[in-house]
């Protein structure tokens, strides 16, 4: 029987092959903890009054961080007088996150365990379309623009609007270190230098405050394994299907590819992100970025048309900013299904 080597007691169940340390479950879950709570106080990602969006995709990670952000909060953690807005975006495509959750219950449990608001919106609200109907506006065209591109690009700009409409100050996602060292690979191997001024725990937001809401990473040096047991000790279901949109991801086989690496480094992932921060400092000090306005939206951008209008364009859909006219005349985005625990 092997011995934990934190606390020389109870018997280890996890091998940390990056640190060569044998844990049980007890010193595991608190390490974690440990370290999500370091990061937040490190970067100061969570101050007194904060309004804190979590997004949830009803996946592992989105689920965990929910659980551990409402915990510290009971604890006394981080400050008692955050306020906590989970929600969730349903992309309107047949293998959305939002139809593909587990259990939708689990996330009103937890919401109902720690007083956290849930609230759901649709793209169609926000938007007047769904990505299935952008992906097929943009496919009968001829262009080849991956579903993920579609999804995440207005996935974030969605976070936006319902962001400002709500008045939050950060929208906590629930990267881990698997998706930050990717971004790291990916940004490498497209000579993006730029992108690593965006890189980080809370990425620098000096282009338009009155815009862009500041984002946070809590969860951004835990380990997509660890996450995953995490939640399974804890009740969270992991999300049975996948997209199958996701095997022509990119991001897909770079998964394997830094798992094959880490045979030989266990550390690689560690590097890769300490290495896109050390990267990102420079870059924001040494990039003026040339920040234009979206001529049809008014959003910032680093190009005449920004991506969100872009894809719209190209879809033959750019009335959607007439349908976004009127949402924005309303107090807050429709939400789809909204239900709210305190």
């Amino acid at each position: 029987m092997v011995i934990c080597s934190k606390c020389g007691k109870r018997e280890a169940a996890f091998r940390r092959e990056s640190s060569g340390e044998s844990l049980c479950l007890n010193c595991l879950f608190r390490e974690m903890e440990d370290t999500v709570l370091k990061t937040i106080r490190r970067y100061q990602l969570i101050a007194s009054g904060d309004r804190v969006g979590i997004a949830v995709s009803g996946g592992k990670d989105s689920l965990v961080l929910m659980h551990m952000l409402g915990l510290f909060r009971r604890q006394g953690k981080i400050p008692r007088d955050t306020y906590l807005l989970a929600f969730s975006v349903n992309e309107g495509q047949p293998f959305s996150c939002f139809y593909r959750m587990s259990r939708v219950d689990i996330v009103k449990k937890i919401a109902d365990e720690y007083g956290i608001e849930y609230k759901t919106f649709a793209f169609k609200d926000i938007y007047g379309y769904t990505a299935a109907d952008i992906s097929q506006g943009l496919w009968s065209k001829g262009k080849n623009t991956h579903m993920c591109t579609i999804c995440g690009v207005l996935r974030r700009r969605a976070m936006n609007i319902i962001g400002k409409q709500h008045g939050l100050t950060k929208i906590a996602t629930g990267h881990n270190i698997d998706d930050e060292a990717q971004t790291v690979m990916l940004n490498v191997m497209g000579n993006d230098l730029k992108r690593f001024a965006w890189f980080g725990a809370t990425p620098e937001n000096e282009v338009d405050e009155d815009k862009f809401i500041p984002r946070i990473k809590p969860l951004r040096l835990l380990r997509e394994e660890e996450i995953a047991i995490y939640a399974y000790y804890h009740g969270i279901p992991l999300m049975e299907l996948e997209c199958p949109y996701v095997y022509t991801n990119p991001r897909y086989k770079l998964k394997f590819t830094l798992a094959k690496m880490e045979r030989d480094n266990p550390n690689i992932k560690y590097s890769l992100v300490s290495f896109g921060d050390n990267l990102s400092k420079l870059v924001r000090k040494g990039v003026e970025p040339t920040i234009h306005k979206c001529k049809y939206c008014g959003y910032p951008s680093s190009r005449e048309v920004c991506r969100v209008c872009e894809l719209f364009q190209e879809a033959g859909l750019l009335d959607y900013l007439t349908k976004m006219e009127r949402a924005d005349k309303q107090e807050e985005p429709t939400s789809s299904n909204a239900s709210t625990a305190s």
